[in-house]
């Protein structure tokens, strides 16, 4: 509790319920949710086999987990899939809670535990046979299911939200009941039916109904901002008429709308709960008030919010003459980081496509690196130095075999905006800020547009103290055509508190073998 704010401690302390937190990009709302949890057990107002706390992703489970285990609270250990948890505080994905409501329906009643199918992908695959019409049918199929659609309601709530597929709604329509066919004939649910029939056994079911409020009955959720409606419908058909819900999340970070998600709960829940208390938390422990100033800009006109920590640098706009120079750009800013001090897993490049990011990861190899794409388990560190040899006394070690700075964990993160979200580096190097890809093209919308300068502003927070964006003149393309681009509109906005160039690197030098050998043996041996 020691060194909480005002807004901090008052949603730690309150001692009512409902409660809603707006908690702002670092302003510590995961020390809050798990300080609270622990501060209602701890003074009798909750208990812990009665406590349920539910994030959007596993990483994000445990580590409230570990939080909540290191005040010594009793945190149920997870099961496998279809068994039942054990006791104590129960933490983990929105999916996980319904999984395990399922598997308790069919324990009570004899049957057989939930079988969740294969990633959407492959079955939609095997019904298409092509990459982009899957690719256009997994986000229409997620977004169908989060608004709790059968396939024959897809087509008319499709059209009416202007829903943009390259296969037109009706053919989108076919498929999507084709898809819930092939789950039939696998007799398996995917992830969104199983929110769906956990939200049906609750309303239809009143004793199980019954049950399952008795064992729930503290709920707290997470990145509320991130709810879609089914996942919504099971929140309250859990709760029923309790009312012990915290809620915590930021609409500045509801970048999940394409998939869903639906950030206007949020704002609504005080309507829905009118004895709600609000709490606001607006105060950055994460970023300097530079990194911050930019991150309001790129929001644009009335964003709010301040910053806990002392001055840091400008962040900088560079311009690249095409993406193959801000690459190069990008890996001498990663590297002069280095030698400053700054570790390779407090750095990040962040992008919001994976093809932008691949450009880099070219570079960074080239030079000998190491880095890894998000998502993956492998680090990258190259064949060796490259050409960064000769810039300055590095210590990493040249290889793929060896791993850098003796942690395999000391590698620079490379990473969509989207897969970025909830994470955080000392320095953050955001590249490709082009009209096209911020917005992102297919962004025609009021809405879509609004989410995707929530998007930049999410990619802008991650940054610590070093924030670093770029974009370039010119970008290889599909087909490997080189196209010209402009920058993002709203970076005009973002330059103001910027320190901006241009900058147009020269070619680096050819260096001889046998010297540039000498330069890695002074490097080793230093």
């Amino acid at each position: 509790m020691e060194g909480l704010t005002d807004s901090q401690r008052a949603a730690v302390e309150w001692t009512g319920h409902p409660l809603c937190v707006v908690a702002g990009a670092g302003s510590g709302k995961t020390r809050v949710l798990t300080l609270r949890v622990a501060q209602r057990i701890s003074t009798g107002l909750a208990e812990a086999d009665h406590t349920a706390v539910c994030t959007f992703t596993r990483k994000a489970a445990t580590e409230l987990r570990r939080r909540l285990a290191s005040f010594g609270l009793p945190v149920s250990t997870p099961a496998p899939a279809g068994t039942i948890p054990s006791p104590g505080v129960r933490t983990g994905t929105i999916h996980q809670l319904a999984l395990s409501l399922l598997a308790r329906h069919a324990a009570d009643h004899g049957g057989p535990p939930p079988v969740v199918t294969d990633p959407r992908h492959r079955i939609i695959a095997e019904l298409v046979d092509d990459p982009a019409t899957t690719a256009a049918m997994v986000t229409e199929v997620s977004w169908a299911k989060a608004r709790c659609l059968t396939p024959e309601q897809y087509v008319e709530a499709a059209t009416v939200a202007g829903r943009a597929v390259p296969e037109g709604v009706e053919r989108a329509g076919r498929i999507f009941a084709d898809y819930q066919q092939a789950l039939v004939r696998r007799k398996a649910l995917d992830l969104d039916d199983v929110l769906v029939r956990a939200a049906d056994l609750l309303e239809l079911h009143a004793a199980f109904a019954e049950a399952t409020r008795w064992r729930y009955r503290h709920l707290s959720v997470d990145e509320f901002q991130d709810v879609n409606p089914a996942q919504f419908r099971l929140i309250r058909a859990v709760l029923g008429t309790n009312d012990d819900l915290c809620a915590i999340g930021d609409p500045n970070q509801a970048i999940y709308g394409w998939n869903g998600a639906d950030p206007e709960l949020l704002v609504r829940l005080p309507e829905m709960y009118p004895l709600m208390k609000m709490v606001r938390l607006d105060v950055n422990h994460r970023s300097t008030p530079q990194v911050v100033a930019a991150a309001g800009a790129a929001l644009g006109p009335g964003a709010v919010g301040s910053s806990a920590l002392d001055d840091g640098p400008l962040p900088e706009i560079v311009t690249f003459g095409n993406d193959e120079e801000e690459a190069e750009g990008v890996k001498r800013e990663i590297f002069d980081q280095h030698r400053r001090g700054v570790p390779w897993s407090e750095q990040a490049v962040l992008a919001r496509t994976h093809e932008q990011l691949a450009v880099v990861a070219r570079a960074l190899a080239g030079a000998g690196i190491p880095h890894r794409m998000a998502g993956t388990s492998e680090a990258t560190v190259g064949g060796g130095y490259g050409r960064m040899a000769e810039a300055g006394p590095a210590r990493w070690t040249p290889g793929p075999s060896v791993a850098p700075e003796s942690d395999e964990e000391q590698v620079v993160e490379l990473a969509t905006f989207h897969r970025a979200k909830g994470l955080e580096w000392d320095a953050v190097h955001v590249i490709g800020i082009e009209d096209g890809y911020v917005p992102i093209v297919h962004a025609r919308s009021e809405s879509a547009r609004a989410e995707e300068r929530r998007l930049l502003h999410v990619a802008f927070t991650r940054a610590g103290r070093n924030l670093h964006c770029s974009w370039a003149r010119t970008r290889v393309m599909g087909g490997g055509r080189a196209i010209e681009r402009r920058p993002s509109p709203w970076l005009a906005a973002v330059a103001d508190v910027c320190r901006t160039q241009s900058v147009t690197p020269p070619p680096s030098p050819v260096v001889d073998a046998s010297a540039r050998l000498a330069t890695l043996r002074a490097i080793l041996n230093d």
